[in-house]
């Protein structure tokens, strides 16, 4: 997710306006209106209500604020310390597909703290494009992918696939006449497949792009939802619930100007990938 969209969510809801928003971050009124809108649409939530009294935010935003924070927080101090470290050098750039693997990335940070000296590393939380289209565009130097790209130009290396499962908040049972309210990440292929076999039309959907939101939501109103096993703990697996894979995969420009950067991180990938939280 892009670091100024986070900076102008919380500068309007700090502020309750879009004008004084404008006037902190020395940007126009516009410019606040428009990055607003592309991070509703990327979260597909309304964040923020308009009245008399100014501008507050709405429940899904109230959610989304301490989420915000928190990532805002860890990647300016992620980017103050591997600036100071590594000033003069380029950065390997790293995405992914899916929001349910940004934990990743942070992990392979660390993992290359701790095993290579602190590599220059860049950090790609967009799951609103493509993610191999940023990697031909030459946006991003290596992603993680639930596809495995065509074609000869990229490299692909097959990752542990990433096992998903079917949890609640309350024990329940996927023969149970009344399910609780389901939360759909919408993750690609494999996983619409295990909604429509398993859920069909016998759970209300409220669809949520990003996998943090959706367990934000859960502790806060209950509900469903297909989530990976690393992330479920303090949930219950649904009863009866089939569990599944997702494809993971590392494709990487070969011949790019990043190709030795990446060839010393990729062993720190297979690794986080293998252990039994990632």
């Amino acid at each position: 997710m892009d670091e100024k969209l986070l900076q102008t969510f919380l500068a309007v809801a700090e502020t309750h306006s879009f004008h004084r928003a404008a006037d902190r971050l020395n940007v126009t009124q516009a410019a606040i209106s428009s990055r607003v809108r592309t991070l509703e649409r990327s979260l597909e939530a309304t964040l923020f209500e308009r009245g008399p009294g100014g501008t507050r935010l709405s429940e899904a935003g109230q959610q989304l604020r301490p989420q915000a924070e928190q990532m805002l927080a860890q990647w300016q101090q992620l980017r103050a310390g591997l600036g100071r470290q590594h000033s003069n050098r380029i950065a390997l750039r790293l995405g992914c597909q899916l929001s349910i693997w940004d934990s990743m990335l942070v992990d392979l940070t660390i993992w290359a703290e701790e095993s290579l000296g602190k590599l220059p590393l860049s950090l790609n939380f967009d799951h609103e494009s493509n993610a191999l289209d940023m990697l031909h565009d030459g946006v991003v130097d290596l992603v993680i992918t639930a596809e495995r790209p065509a074609g000869q130009k990229l490299a692909v290396e097959p990752l542990r696939p990433e096992p998903m499962v079917l949890v609640a908040t309350s024990p329940c049972s996927l023969s149970d006449e009344d399910l609780p309210l389901f939360l759909n990440l919408q993750l690609g292929p494999e996983y619409d497949a295990a909604v429509r076999e398993q859920l069909a039309d016998r759970s209300g959907h409220l669809l949520l792009g990003n996998a943090l939101m959706a367990l934000h939501y859960m502790k806060k109103r209950g509900g469903i939802a297909f989530l990976p096993e690393r992330l479920s703990g303090g949930l219950h697996c649904v009863a009866g619930a089939a569990r599944f894979d997702i494809p993971r995969y590392a494709a990487h420009n070969p011949l790019g100007p990043s190709r030795d950067l990446v060839s010393q991180i990729l062993p720190g990938l297979h690794e986080i990938t293998r252990l039994p939280g990632s």
